[in-house]
């Protein structure tokens, strides 16, 4: 099963027609299952204009790619990600292939309700290996510091319930942290025209570079393949992640 991901995009400028122009490149050679975004769908009010879906975003249109999205802090003044993008709720979960994927709303990260949605989710799942994805970043290197209510109230499930790898948005950039077995991978150069540095230190951090760009993922029963690329198709990052079944115990 393979599926695109990119966050911090919707904002009609000239980035976000390339990095969507690439992914349909990119589907050309390789289809994939859907896009996954990490936030900021919709900039500035969380409202969709013409130019920054319809337009920027035909050839995906075309291709009837749907969407997969979190709701980023520039979502929540609009509906647009519920309506355009048809996102069921700020926290939900779906199955694709062999993945169970659980999408959260960072915005609420001390919500007890998704608390009590996260840690069941995991414990429930032992079959499929699981996907965690939201936009604020519990780890990383960038200009928005790392958030620390996650840091302690989702990381130690993720660490519990042995989550392999994290989806992020938020910092325009791209990064990669490898922190005690799960990898962050920050993916928020989808399109929006300012960069982020990579600002501060951080502990297990592997590669960060500001650049626009979109992840492409592979996902088997005993691995995932995840490659950032560049919007002029060159390979920003490459690796590989080998799975062993969920335990609960």
């Amino acid at each position: 099963m393979r599926f695109a991901v990119k966050g911090d995009w919707g904002d009609g400028s000239k980035h976000q027609i390339a990095v969507t122009q690439r992914m349909c490149v990119e589907y050309a050679k390789t289809p994939f299952a859907f896009t996954l975004t990490t936030g900021d769908n919709f900039y500035d009010s969380g409202t969709a204009r013409r130019e920054s879906f319809q337009l920027a975003e035909k050839c995906l249109i075309d291709l009837g790619v749907p969407y997969r999205a979190v709701w980023g802090n520039h979502d929540t003044g609009g509906s647009s990600t519920r309506t355009v993008l048809r996102t069921p709720a700020r926290w939900y979960t779906f199955i694709s292939g062999p993945v169970r994927f659980v999408m959260l709303d960072a915005n609420q990260p001390s919500s007890q309700s998704q608390l009590t949605f996260l840690k069941s989710m995991l414990a429930a799942e032992t079959v499929r290996p699981v996907i965690v994805a939201y936009h604020q970043g519990t780890r990383t290197a960038g200009l928005h510091a790392p958030q620390l209510v996650q840091q302690r109230l989702w990381e130690p499930l993720f660490i519990q319930y042995k989550v392999r790898l994290v989806l992020q948005g938020h910092n325009h950039l791209y990064e990669r942290i490898n922190h005690k077995g799960i990898t962050y991978v920050t993916t928020g150069g989808g399109g929006y025209s300012a960069l982020y540095p990579c600002a501060r230190r951080t502990v297990g951090l592997v590669l960060c570079k500001p650049i626009h760009h979109f992840l492409m993922v592979e996902a088997t029963p005993t691995k995932f393949g995840v490659r950032a690329i560049g919007t002029n198709g060159a390979i920003i990052d490459r690796f590989r992640i080998t799975l062993t079944p969920p335990s609960n115990n």
